[in-house]
């Protein structure tokens, strides 16, 4: 075995170079950290990351250059592969304190923030927005970290006590611990929202008609490594030494693909997931870029097009109110995630694919935790981003949108919104209970929307047309199976053939059908387009049906023999 080498640098902050395979998980300098791993290797080939990235975090590429965390039994494994490693300071201790708070004890109007609040300010920051602000903003503590942390959100809305239908997005900040520049851009976000609140239009507008989420911190137990009263010694992972972001479901990589037990951290936001949000905001910090799905597989999401805009949007707002440079890494501040590298268990991507929702991942400063003496940029980077961040709030309320409710009771109904020819990996969207409210974020287009629930007729309408900044309200009434059999109930489903028809279909009759039988066929209103009665041909168990003369959209067909049993089967005319 090859002698451990160490270059030892007479400068502060210059790196070791070391043999992977060698390396030491403990050091004694005070910028490095023997609970996770800093370091940068090179490879050939991005491919080479496909098998990599479920062995340790990565945290960056550029070009052949890689940057990532490993625990130490981490490292060990991904010795094994032979690379050679440059250990660098870990981004958490960083020259000077980053923080005895010196804001004021409350949040208000005047507040600077300029600074890291110590965690018991921070909890009681959140408590004081909500005490202060009753009518506007609520308190929510979904869960407990590893070390009972409390993970706090605030929601900001005119109606905070109750859903009437407000596309509801959530933003979320420092999964990763050591990225700590997002923590107060969402304290400063809560602080604008509610001080703005009436006296701002864009602000008062967006409050109205929007349910807005704000979780500042989620990963206090990482921020807050080094002791409550400082992030001066913060961590990317949690209190058991887990990437909180490669621990949730993966479409690819199972349901556990770090190979760890999903954290307390972990349950409570695939819990908070749970609230149907329209789009959410994910920030971090290392780099400078608006990522946007997917992370996990190299094919395109359905609404690509729609990501490229809203990213675009985002950077090119940044770059007019920021200085020349900043938010320009990979595709001038956007890039898919896949194309910059590949994660498993990233809660981009599980929000996206699970939960049908829109969520993207922003890193909005290069630094990840600012030391005491540049902790006056928080001011920068929220004067660069604050614009953007309406942006992409407001960008939830555009497309299609609607309420689906019974067109008999009325009732609001939990149903599935899926765009023929466009839509998958789930990229559909359902409408949320108790409203009944869908929203479709979409780019310019027009589409055929398909509206289905059990116990319904699925709806078809054609040709709605989208563009960009507008809303193409769709209202739609289902109409229930049952409805107009005055009570009869079903004893089974016909077999059509083909189905989607255009010209002719063939209904196959089912077994022991009497002698005589009825057969009617509804359109999605409920209205009866045709209406027949027959005998059975046992040498022709079936009967043709010319559909040449009906609208498109689905039909059921409902079939009752002589003894008052009845068959149904939806039909698409093409």
């Amino acid at each position: 075995m090859k002698h451990l080498i160490l270059l030892l640098s007479v400068f502060l902050g210059l790196t070791f170079t070391i043999s992977a395979q060698n390396i030491s998980p403990v050091m004694s300098n005070s910028q490095y950290s023997a609970d996770e791993i800093y370091f940068r290797f090179s490879i050939k080939d991005k491919n080479e990351l496909v098998s990599i990235t479920r062995m340790i975090s990565i945290d960056n590429v550029k070009g052949n250059v890689v940057t990532a965390y490993a625990t130490p039994e981490q490292f060990r494994k991904f010795s094994a592969l032979g690379y050679s490693v440059t250990r660098l300071p870990n981004p958490g201790i960083m020259t000077g304190d980053n923080a005895i708070m010196t804001g004021p004890k409350a949040p208000g109007s005047g507040v600077i923030w300029n600074f890291y609040p110590t965690y018991d300010q921070y909890v009681q920051y959140m408590n004081d927005f909500a005490s202060n602000n009753p009518s506007l903003c609520k308190l929510i503590n979904f869960g407990t970290t590893t070390q009972g942390r409390q993970l706090l959100m605030v929601k900001i809305s005119d109606s905070v006590d109750y859903s009437r239908g407000k596309p509801r997005v959530l933003l979320t900040s420092s999964i990763h611990g050591d990225e700590t520049v997002g923590y107060v851009l969402m304290l400063h976000m809560i602080d604008s929202l509610l001080s703005g609140y009436g006296t701002n239009p864009r602000i008062t507008n967006l409050v109205d008609n929007f349910e807005i989420y704000i979780n500042p911190l989620a990963n206090p137990d990482g921020t807050y490594h080094g002791g409550n009263n400082t992030v001066y010694g913060s961590t990317r992972y949690n209190a058991n030494g887990v990437d909180l972001n490669r621990n949730f479901p993966n479409m690819a990589g199972g349901d556990h693909p770090d190979g760890y037990a999903w954290q307390p951290e972990t349950i409570a936001f695939m819990a908070i997931a749970d609230s149907d949000f329209v789009m959410s905001m994910n920030f971090h910090g290392g780099s400078e870029v608006y990522n946007y799905p997917w992370d996990t597989w190299p094919r395109l999401h359905a609404d690509d097009n729609w990501w490229k805009f809203t990213g675009r949007e985002y950077a090119d707002t940044v770059h007019k109110y920021s200085t020349s440079g900043y938010f320009t890494d990979e595709n001038n501040g956007i890039t898919n995630g896949y194309a910059w590298y590949c994660v498993y268990g990233g809660r981009q991507d599980y929000t996206t694919y699970y939960k049908f929702g829109r969520e993207v991942t922003l890193e909005i400063s290069s630094t990840k935790n600012l030391p005491s003496s540049q902790v006056y940029k928080l001011i920068y980077y929220w004067n660069y981003n604050k614009r953007s961040i309406l942006d992409y709030i407001e960008e939830a309320g555009y497309g299609i949108n609607g309420q689906i409710t019974d067109t008999v009771s009325g009732k609001p109904l939990n149903a599935k919104v899926f765009i023929f020819g466009h839509d998958k990996d789930n990229s559909f969207v359902y409408s949320h209970l108790p409203s009944g409210w869908y929203f479709r974020p979409i780019f310019d287009g027009t589409y055929d929307l398909t509206y289905s629930c059990d116990g319904y007729n699925t709806k078809l309408v054609n040709g709605i047309s989208t563009v960009k900044y507008q809303t193409n309200r769709q209202n739609v009434q289902l109409v229930p199976l049952n409805f107009g059999v005055n009570g009869k109930t079903t004893s089974g489903k016909l077999n059509i053939l083909p189905n989607p028809s255009s010209i002719q279909c063939r209904i196959i009759l089912p077994e022991s059908v009497a002698t005589g039988y009825s057969l009617d066929v509804f359109n999605v209103l409920g209205n009866k387009v045709t209406s027949m009665e027959g005998t059975e041909n046992p040498e022709y168990p079936f009967i043709n049906l010319d559909i040449s003369g009906y609208a498109k959209g689905f039909y059921l067909i409902r079939f009752m023999n002589a003894a008052g049993n009845i068959w149904e089967g939806k039909l698409l005319k093409e």
